[in-house]
C-alpha cells in the first residue's frame, strides 16, 4: 500500500514529476555528450565561434608594448638566436623607461655559445634581470643562469597544428613544478606595481580561460614596435622615445625563439604562436575584456534548471500551450546566451541545454502517455473507495436516524412522566442532544463525501474528456455520434458535420451563450433544440423567436412582455419571449437582422439578467440560455458600424458554423431517404424510392436553399407523381453542371456585360474567389473588371468614393467591403502614375501595368489620371529657378 501511496503522489506531483524528467533529460544529454563528443564540441562552440567572427573589434591596450625582430634587426645581430648581450641592454633599456613589469618569449636552460659572447653574455642578462627587478621568461633554468630576479612561466600547452584551440591553461605542470601562464603572470607584475595589494591572478583558479581576440588574432593585431628602431633608440640615448613606448606599460621581448614555433589555430582559422595568443590574454587582462565561462558544475547545473523548467511547462499546460510555453521558455534563454556574449562577457553552456530540452520534450510526451491509464486506475480506485464509505456513512446513518427516532420517543414518554425525577428528564435530554450532534456530524460527512464522489466524477469525466479531445474520432465514435443526431433529427454522414455535433454535445453542457452560423436552410435550429436537450436545463421551455418577423414596433412586447394599459390594445398584462423562457432555453434567430436600437437593449438583458416590461416600474430578473443564429457575417457587421460590437462579444461564447449542403454532397442520400419517409408519411402516400438519375440530379445540384430547398423539392414531386419511382423530370431540376454550363456561355469574359458580372459580384457578397467560381472564369479577371467599374464610379462620381462606393455596391451592408477595394485600387493606380513626370508618361505606364482592364475602362483610367495631374501641378509652389 505505500507503494501505491507513493505511486499516486508522484503521479498527481507536478512539483516531483518536472525535476525528475529535467534530471532524467539532463543524464541522457551527458551520455550522449559522452558518445559524440566532437558533434557536442561544434555546437557547444557555435555561438562563441559565430561572435569572434562577426563582433565588433576589440581595441588594443595602450598599456603594452611588444618588441619583434624585423628585417633591419636581422641584417645587424643575425637571423639566428640574438646575443643575449642584446636582451640586456633591451631590459635595461625598458627598466630605466618606467616599465611596469619586462617579458623575454627567451629561454634560459642553455649557456650561450662561445660565437655569441658565451658566459660574458650570460652575466649582462643576469645582471640586467636583477637591475630591472622580475622579469618574465619562458620555462626553464640552467643552474648556471639561476638569479633571484626571474619568474617562470609557461608559454605553451601543446596542441596539433589543427586543433581548434579556445582555452588557455594559467596554470600548468613542467617537469613536476607547476608554471603559471606567460600573460597572467605579467599583467600580476603589472598590476602589483600600481595597487601593490592587488591578489595574483596566476593562483585565482586553475581553470583555463578563454581568450578575447584582438583583430583576427594576429601579431600585426597587437602594438608591436620593430627591434631596430628600439636598438636605435638605445643606442642615441632617445629617452623621450623610450619613455614614450615603455613608460608605465607592459614590454614584451620576442626574440622569435623556439617557443615561437608551436601554433595554434584559432576560431577563427587563423594560425598563430603560442606566445601570440599569450599577449592576446595580457591585453584582455590589461583591457579589462576577459571572457568569462561557468566552472565545472555550472553546465550541469543550467541544464537541469532549464530541463525542469521545460517539464514544468509540458506536464503543466499540456497540449499546444504547453509546447507554446516551453518554446517561449528556451527562446528567453537561447536570448540570454546570445545577449551574455557582448554585454557580460560570458560563455552560456549551448549544447547540453538543448538536447536536454529535446529529451525533455519527447519525455514528456512518453510520460504523459504513460501515466495516462495509471492515472485512469487510481481515480477509478479512488471511486471505489469513497462509494464504499459513503455506503458505510448510509447504513450509520440509518442506525443513528432510527435511535434518535427511539430516543424521541422515550423523549416524549420521560416528559409526561416528569413528577418521576428532574435528574432522569435531564439524562434523558443529554442523551437526545448528544444523538442529535451525532446526527448532524454523520449528515455532514455525508455531505463531504458526496462532494468527494463528485470531484473524482468530474475529475474522471475531465480525464476521458481529455482523452477523446487529444485524439481524433474514430469510426466507431462517429458510427454512435450519426446515431445520436439522428434522434434530434440531424441526419448526416459528413464527418466534419459529426464533430461539430460532439462539439455541440460538449459545450451544451456550460451556460455558455452559443452563436449558429451557416446559410438559410442548414439546420439552425436543429442545433439550437440539441444545445437546449443536451443542457442542463432539458427538463424546462424551449422558445424559438425569429428576429427578422417581429415588428420593429412590438420589438419590447414580444421579447419583454407589456403591462395593462401601458398602450393602446394592452388589455391585460402579458409575459415575453424572455419570461416565457425563464430557466429554459431561448432561441434568437436571424440575430444579424436587428436594428441598432434593438441591439442595444437586448445586450442589456444578456449582461444583468434583467428587463422592464413595457409599462413596469420594477425590473423582471430571469434565468435564461441564449442560442443565438444568424446568416449574416457580423463579424464585418462589427467593422462596417450595422452590429454592435460589444453584443458581438457577448453572443460568441460558442461559435458553432454549419457547413452548407453542397459542402457535403454524401448527406444528400440519406437526407432525402429521411424526408421522402416523412413527406409520405404526412401526405398518406406510400414510401416512393429516388431513380439513380434521379439521386445525381440531387446530388449535383447546388441548393442555395440547403436542406430547406431539397425537402420543398421533394414534396413537389411527391405530391405531383403518383409512381413508386422519382425520376428527374419529376424534380423540375436541371442539374449543376448544366447551369454552371448555362451561365459560363452565357458569361464568358468576352461578351459579358458589366451589369451581369456586377449582379453576380453582388449577389456574392463581393467575394472574387466565388464569384470567379460561379462565373467559371480565373479570379484576376473578375478582380480586373471590378477595378474598372470602380474607376468607372469614381469617375461618374466626381473623385466621392462613398458615393461611388455606394453605385457600385447596391445593397447598403457591401458599402464598407466596395469602398475598401476602391480605395485600393485608386492608391495602386496613384502609386503607378506618380513617379511620372507627364500624363502621357503615366498613361503609358498604366497601359502596360493594367493590360488585362477592358478598353471601355481604361478611358476612365485615363480621365482619373489627366485630373491628378492637373489638380497636382496646380497645387505645386512656383519656385524661381
Amino acid at each position: 500500500m505505500d507503494g501505491i501511496r507513493f505511486w499516486r503522489l508522484f503521479i498527481r506531483s507536478l512539483p516531483l514529476q518536472a525535476p525528475v524528467i529535467g534530471l532524467l533529460a539532463t543524464l541522457c544529454a551527458l551520455l550522449l555528450h559522452t558518445l559524440a563528443p566532437a558533434t557536442f564540441a561544434a555546437l557547444e562552440w557555435a555561438p562563441y565561434d559565430t561572435w569572434l567572427r562577426h563582433r565588433l573589434p576589440i581595441q588594443a591596450s595602450p598599456s603594452l608594448t611588444i618588441i619583434r625582430r624585423d628585417p633591419a634587426g636581422d641584417d645587424r645581430f643575425g637571423a639566428g638566436p640574438l646575443d643575449r648581450m642584446v636582451l640586456a641592454t633591451l631590459i635595461t633599456a625598458a627598466h630605466d623607461a618606467g616599465a611596469s613589469a619586462i617579458g623575454l618569449d627567451h629561454r634560459l636552460d642553455y649557456a650561450s655559445p662561445a660565437q655569441l659572447d658565451g658566459a660574458t653574455s650570460d652575466a649582462l642578462l643576469l645582471e640586467a634581470m636583477e637591475t630591472a627587478g622580475p622579469v618574465v621568461f619562458v620555462q626553464g633554468l640552467d643552474s648556471t643562469l639561476s638569479s633571484e630576479a626571474a619568474i617562470h612561466s609557461q608559454v605553451i600547452v601543446a596542441t596539433e597544428p589543427d586543433h581548434v584551440t579556445r582555452h588557455i591553461p594559467l596554470l600548468a605542470s613542467v617537469n613536476a613544478r607547476t608554471l603559471p601562464a606567460f600573460g597572467s603572470v605579467l599583467y600580476d607584475l603589472s598590476r602589483q606595481k600600481q595597487a601593490p595589494r592587488a591578489e595574483a591572478l596566476a593562483t585565482a583558479s586553475a581553470e583555463p580561460v578563454l581568450v578575447n581576440l584582438v583583430g583576427n588574432g594576429s601579431l600585426d593585431s597587437l602594438p608591436t614596435l620593430p627591434l631596430s628602431a628600439v636598438w636605435n633608440a638605445v643606442q642615441q640615448r632617445d629617452h623621450e622615445a623610450l619613455e614614450a613606448w615603455f613608460k608605465d606599460k607592459v614590454a614584451v621581448i620576442l626574440t622569435g625563439g623556439a617557443a615561437a614555433q608551436d601554433t595554434w589555430l584559432l576560431p577563427t582559422g587563423q594560425p598563430v604562436s603560442g606566445t601570440v595568443m599569450h599577449l592576446h590574454l595580457l591585453n584582455s587582462l590589461l583591457t579589462h575584456q576577459q571572457l568569462h565561462k561557468p566552472g565545472a558544475f555550472a553546465p550541469f547545473t543550467i541544464t537541469l534548471l532549464i530541463a525542469s523548467l521545460v517539464g514544468w511547462c509540458l506536464l503543466r499546460y499540456g497540449g499546444s500551450t504547453g509546447l507554446l510555453a516551453a518554446g517561449a521558455t528556451i527562446s528567453i534563454y537561447l536570448v540570454l546566451l546570445i545577449a551574455a556574449l557582448p554585454l557580460m562577457l560570458l560563455v552560456l553552456p549551448t549544447a547540453l541545454p538543448l538536447v536536454a530540452c529535446l529529451f525533455v520534450v519527447m519525455g514528456s510526451t512518453a510520460w504523459t502517455h504513460l501515466t495516462a491509464s495509471q492515472r485512469l486506475v487510481l481515480l477509478e480506485r479512488d471511486m471505489l473507495r469513497i462509494r464504499q464509505d459513503e455506503a458505510a456513512v448510509r447504513e450509520s446513518l440509518t442506525r443513528h436516524e432510527s435511535r434518535a427516532e427511539a430516543l424521541q420517543e422515550d423523549l416524549d414518554t420521560a416528559r409526561a412522566a416528569v413528577a418521576r425525577s428532574a435528574g432522569e428528564q435531564e439524562d434523558l435530554s443529554r442523551t437526545t442532544e448528544s444523538l442529535r450532534a451525532d446526527l448532524a456530524t454523520v449528515q455532514l460527512q455525508e455531505q463531504e463525501a458526496r462532494r468527494q464522489l463528485e470531484q473524482l466524477e468530474r475529475q474522471l469525466h475531465g480525464l476521458r474528456e481529455a482523452g477523446i479531445q487529444a485524439g481524433s474520432l474514430g469510426d466507431a465514435e462517429l458510427d454512435h455520434l450519426r446515431s445520436e443526431s439522428r434522434q434530434f433529427g440531424i441526419v448526416t454522414q459528413d464527418s466534419a458535420l459529426l464533430r461539430l455535433f460532439h462539439d455541440v454535445k460538449k459545450g451544451s453542457k456550460s451556460p455558455l451563450t452559443v452563436l449558429l452560423l451557416g446559410e438559410p436552410g442548414t439546420g439552425k435550429e436543429l442545433f439550437a433544440r440539441a444545445v437546449h436537450r443536451l443542457s442542463p436545463r432539458a427538463g424546462r421551455t424551449f422558445i424559438a423567436v425569429n428576429m427578422a418577423a417581429i415588428s420593429p414596433e412590438l420589438f419590447e412586447s414580444e421579447l419583454f412582455g407589456h403591462t395593462k394599459g401601458s398602450f393602446t390594445g394592452a388589455t391585460a398584462d402579458r409575459r415575453g419571449y424572455f419570461e416565457l423562457a425563464n430557466h429554459g432555453t431561448i432561441f434568437l434567430d436571424e440575430i444579424g437582422d436587428l436594428r441598432l436600437d434593438h441591439q442595444s437593449k437586448l445586450l442589456r438583458v444578456l449582461q444583468e439578467k434583467s428587463f422592464y416590461r413595457v409599462g413596469a416600474t420594477t425590473a423582471t430578473t430571469v434565468d435564461v440560455r441564449v442560442v443565438a443564429a444568424t446568416n449574416r457575417d457580423l463579424q464585418r457587421g462589427v467593422s462596417e458600424g450595422w452590429f454592435r460590437e460589444d453584443l458581438y462579444f457577448r453572443l460568441t461564447g460558442l461559435i458553432f458554423r454549419l457547413p452548407p449542403l453542397r459542402e457535403r454532397p454524401g448527406d444528400i442520400a440519406s437526407l432525402a431517404e429521411a424526408a421522402l419517409a416523412d413527406i409520405a408519411r404526412q401526405l398518406g402516400k406510400p414510401l416512393p424510392k429516388l431513380s439513380n438519375d434521379a439521386l445525381r440530379a440531387l446530388e449535383t445540384h447546388t441548393w442555395p436553399g440547403n436542406v430547406r430547398e431539397l425537402r420543398h423539392t421533394l414534396e413537389r414531386a411527391v405530391a405531383l407523381t403518383d409512381q413508386p419511382i422519382v425520376t428527374v423530370p419529376d424534380l423540375y431540376l436541371e442539374s449543376r453542371g448544366a447551369a454552371l454550363e448555362k451561365e459560363r456561355i452565357s458569361l464568358s469574359p468576352d461578351t459579358a456585360g458589366d451589369k451581369a458580372v456586377l449582379d453576380c459580384l453582388r449577389r456574392q457578397d463581393f467575394d472574387m474567389q466565388a464569384t470567379a467560381k460561379t462565373l467559371g472564369w480565373d479570379r484576376s479577371t473578375v478582380t480586373q473588371r471590378l477595378k474598372g467599374l470602380c474607376f468607372q464610379a469614381l469617375v461618374e462620381a466626381d473623385g466621392d468614393r462613398s458615393k461611388a462606393a455606394s453605385s457600385v455596391a447596391g445593397d447598403p451592408g457591401q458599402v464598407r467591403t466596395v469602398e475598401l477595394k476602391l480605395t485600393d485600387y485608386y492608391q495602386h493606380l496613384l502609386s503607378v502614375i506618380e513617379p511620372c513626370s507627364s500624363p502621357d508618361d503615366a498613361l503609358i505606364e498604366c497601359k502596360r501595368r493594367f493590360k488585362n482592364l477592358p478598353d471601355r475602362h481604361f478611358q476612365s483610367v485615363e480621365t482619373l489620371v489627366r485630373r491628378w495631374f492637373a489638380h497636382h501641378h496646380r497645387s505645386m509652389p512656383h519656385t524661381s529657378v
